[in-house]
Formats: structure tokens, C-alpha cells, sequence
């Protein structure tokens, strides 16, 4: 594990998707924009991925098998290392109410796909200079 200022010094985004495609995506636009990318294809590897390199920030698809992104967002915010690192989702999902049912499990942003390359960038670079307050 780093030091929780080594986290906020870092540039780590952990893009959590099951879909191949998505994370491919992910990784070349952050990547290319200066950002250390890391992915995960599930929950549970999320969560593990998380607590070993505690990353600046999260983007959480919400419709994954064996535990969706709320379930994964509340499992987060549950870990008292993790509950400053910001969340954002990243879903294909849009109806009022995935956006209070995420925001209600810690998430911070709901970002829907497909999205603005520029759009996503300018809220990255938002949630990785800015320090979240517990919850």
C-alpha cells in the first residue's frame, strides 16, 4: 500500500469494467493524457485491486456480473482506507433514479456512456486534484 499523500500526489485511475472494450478505451485516453491506469473486470477484483495501490480516483461500470457497481461502491465506502478516494461511475445507464441509487451507495459522479473524450478528461482532472471528505 502507498501513503494516503503519495495517493494524493499520484495519478492512478482504477477503471473498473467488464466489458474488454471499454477498458481498452479507458486506458488509452488516460494514459495518453498523463494518468497511470489500472483496470479491473469485476467487483471483487476492484476491491482488491484498491487496497493494494489505493488509487486517486475510481470509474465504476454499473452493470457487471457477480456484484454490480453499487454493491462495489458501498463495499468501498465500507473500507476506511478507501472512503476518500473519489467514485464515479461510468454506466450506460441514465434514468433519475441509477443516479440517486449511485450517489446514495458513496459514488460521487455519474458520468454516462457514451461520453465526451474532452468531458470525461476536465471531471478526471476535477476528482483526482480535489481530496474527498469522508463520509
Amino acid at each position: 500500500m502507498i501513503s494516503e499523500d503519495a495517493a494524493r500526489k499520484s495519478r492512478i485511475v482504477l477503471g473498473v469494467d467488464d466489458q474488454a472494450e471499454n477498458i481498452m478505451l479507458l486506458e488509452a485516453l488516460l494514459e495518453t493524457a498523463g494518468y497511470s491506469f489500472m483496470s479491473a473486470s469485476s467487483g471483487p477484483e476492484c476491491l482488491s485491486l484498491a487496497l493494494r495501490c489505493t488509487p486517486r480516483l475510481i470509474l465504476l461500470d454499473v452493470q457487471m456480473p457477480e456484484m454490480d457497481g453499487y454493491e462495489t461502491c458501498r463495499r468501498l465506502r465500507a473500507i476506511w482506507l478507501l472512503r476518500q478516494v473519489p467514485i464515479a461511475f461510468l454506466t450506460a445507464r441514465k434514468a433519475a433514479d441509477d443516479v440517486k441509487v449511485g450517489l446514495a451507495a458513496g459514488g460521487n459522479d455519474f458520468i454516462v456512456k457514451p461520453f465526451d473524450h474532452e468531458k470525461l478528461l476536465a471531471r478526471v482532472d476535477y476528482w483526482t486534484k480535489r481530496t474527498v471528505a469522508a463520509a
